[in-house]
């Protein structure tokens, strides 16, 4: 039988099937020696949430992630909504521990602190011992290497928690019990925490959290695995082993429908679709943004699965008319009607609104969409220069930090900074990305977020 017959007998097969979100049969709760997750080896295939083509979880999963305070600038990279997207063992086997995938999150040049997946357990026999465990990968660099290794880190970190009394999802409520975190960089390694069920629904979340908002951090997670243990402590079947098959799936084969959100745990951005929901800048005071990629695609709706209607540049600048609700794009005036480009790939550019670095975005060339290449204020020879005998102090704050001699990741390597080497900063670059210091007796740059500042380390006099 070929593969598309074998495709048409299965979705025959389950058009009679209603999977319940990890429930099991009416015959009793469930005891030990059972693993309780829907999909427990994250399998495809994927499931787009709210028809959002960047956030795609495999079946029985649910993504969450912190959204920004109000009042806060929506350019911010510190909330900046992760992409969801699972891998295939045939493209990324490093990435996948067992089976033909995985899933896994992560943002470009930003981060969140309270991003992952969920899944609700129910009918647990309340006042039960529970473990849940995952294996995780993470990759956070800011170079992309091959292979892709962990260099000059944005400080990514994971845990895995179970919310005791079922939720709503809540990261600080007090019922949650979560592992410690833990950074298994370019390796599979397992997590686990043990609680107690206060409720007969539990949730199962793995979380990640970031410091810097370097080029990559990804995370990965295969092979997750929750039950009721026989006893506190006890041994169980999840620690220390790799992939246990589902009780609750035991039987079903082929494309499994989308687990509905759990009850009163949707996350806030799921509660719109990318449409043209509107987040509208202020009236005059449409702030500015600079692309931070090669290419930019432009979009006419906020998604990935929008028509591309041109591109920008590495360095372009545009006014920023209103993101989508969710904050992942920034709508912008592109050939006289209103676009899309994803805010990720992006960086905010406070000095453009009184430069002359103005895009073409606006004007773009009659026979193409796409605007002429502009040089990105970064690689200007403009140094905001600090003022004479107050130079301030900055500590590294990543493992190697490259020293380049121009203000631009194309810039030549001429050395290194190790993590908590601290050094004077004499100037910035007009965009504020890199730091102009002293290296080897020359004038040299480095990324600035990836340093943080030390007051303290003025009157200590240590600098390198």
């Amino acid at each position: 039988m070929n593969r598309s017959a074998l495709r048409a007998v299965m979705i025959v097969s389950l058009m009679a099937v209603v999977l319940p979100a990890a429930s099991v049969s009416a015959a009793g709760a469930p005891g030990p020696g059972m693993n309780l997750l829907s999909n427990p080896g994250h399998e495809h295939p994927g499931v787009y949430f709210a028809g959002r083509g960047e956030i795609n979880v495999t079946w029985s999963w649910v993504p969450f992630w912190q959204e920004p305070p109000p009042g806060a600038d929506p350019r911010d990279q510190n909330y900046r909504t992760p992409e969801f997207r699972p891998v295939f063992a045939h493209e990324y086997p490093e990435r996948v521990r067992s089976g033909s995938g995985s899933d896994r999150w992560f943002n470009f040049w930003a981060l969140n602190k309270q991003a992952g997946i969920m899944q609700e357990i129910r009918n647990l026999p309340v006042n039960a011992p529970l473990r849940f465990t995952t294996w995780a990968q993470l990759w956070s660099s800011n170079q992309t290497t091959q292979p892709a290794r962990s260099v000059e880190d944005g400080n990514l970190k994971i845990r895995v928690c179970i919310d005791q009394d079922g939720g709503p999802r809540d990261m600080t409520d007090p019922n949650l019990k979560c592992s410690p975190w833990a950074q298994p960089y370019d390796a599979w390694a397992q997590i686990s925490v043990d609680a107690v069920a206060l409720n007969s629904t539990a949730l199962a979340l793995i979380q990640t959290t970031a410091d810097i908002p370097v080029q990559h951090n990804d995370a990965y997670v295969d092979d997750s695995c929750f039950e009721v243990l026989p006893s506190a402590g006890a041994q169980g079947i999840c620690l220390g082993a790799g992939y246990v098959p589902s009780a609750i799936d035991a039987g079903l084969v082929g494309d499994i429908p989308a687990a509905p959100f759990p009850p009163s745990s949707k996350p806030a951005s799921q509660t719109q679709t990318a449409t043209n929901a509107v987040v509208e800048a202020p009236a005059g005071a449409a702030p500015k943004t600079a692309v931070n990629a090669a290419r930019l695609n432009v979009r006419d709706q906020p998604s990935l699965d929008g028509k591309i209607i041109g591109e920008l540049n590495l360095g372009d600048v545009v006014d920023v008319l209103g993101k989508s609700a969710d904050g992942a794009w920034y709508q912008i005036q592109y050939a006289g009607a209103k676009a899309w480009i994803f805010a990720s790939l992006t960086l905010p550019n406070a000095a453009a609104r009184n430069s002359d670095a103005v895009s073409v975005a606006n004007n773009p060339p009659a026979a193409s969409p796409s605007p002429s290449v502009s040089k990105p204020v970064s690689q200007t020879e403009t140094v905001i220069k600090m003022p004479a005998g107050n130079a301030p102090r900055t500590a590294v704050n990543t493992a190697k930090l490259n020293v380049r001699d121009q203000p631009s990741l194309s810039g030549r390597i001429i050395g290194g900074l190790n993590r908590g080497d601290v050094v004077d900063v004499l100037g910035k670059s007009a965009d504020g990305a890199w730091y102009q210091i002293r290296y080897g007796g020359a004038k040299a740059w480095i990324f600035a977020s990836l340093t943080v500042p030390n007051a303290a380390a003025r009157a200590a006099g240590v600098t390198r």
